[in-house]
């Protein structure tokens, strides 16, 4: 069997950014709850205009974006993929990586675990592929449906839900948590 080489999504895996969301669309005049924060479901309800202000306000606002806390369990799921020596990596959209470096730092992820050897960051979502099969991915875990479609060179794709607001597809394996994806990451 080949060998596992994981990739990793950061907003809404390893990163949990949807109660800044909460608090940012509260500010622009709406009220949502946390099962309305995930990318596919906000931008449905906020406004494109809103939606914009939004990503503006989360990922090139440095001050904003240290808001955002790590999801619960991933310290102790790269901790044990370390141990493992199973390798794993990091691919973002984030268009300012500056300030994403500088939120994983804040939150001890960055150079412990992710660094300029294993976090890259990419522009559109098809580059999500393109970057996963050069470094030949096995398993890949998102938080978003529309680029796990995407992701056709990649076997194993799992979707992570931690809210439970997207329905299951034989597509991809849908985990609620990184206990859980530790199962099929470990």
């Amino acid at each position: 069997m080949k060998s596992k080489i994981l990739g990793f999504d950061m907003d809404g895996v390893i990163v949990d950014n949807c109660p800044l969301k909460v608090r940012i669309a509260k500010d622009l005049g709406y009220k949502i709850t946390l099962t309305d924060a995930p990318s596919e479901i906000i931008s449905k309800i906020l406004k494109p205009e809103d939606v914009r202000k939004l990503q503006l306000a989360l990922y090139h606002n440095l001050e904003t974006s240290l808001d955002a806390e790590l999801m619960p369990g991933i310290v102790t799921l790269l901790n044990k993929i370390q141990e493992s020596q199973t390798p794993f990596f990091l691919i973002s959209r984030r268009l300012e990586p500056n300030i994403a470096v500088e939120l994983l730092k804040a939150r001890g992820i960055w150079p412990k675990y992710f660094n300029k050897s294993n976090a890259f960051f990419v522009v559109e979502p098809e580059d999500k592929n393109i970057k996963a099969k050069e470094l030949g991915a096995t398993h890949y875990v998102d938080d978003e449906t529309k680029i796990l479609a995407i992701l056709k060179d990649v076997p194993n794709k799992f979707l992570f839900d931690n809210l439970g607001v997207h329905s299951h597809s034989d597509a991809y394996t849908k985990v609620a948590s990184h206990a859980e994806l530790a199962k099929y990451f470990l």
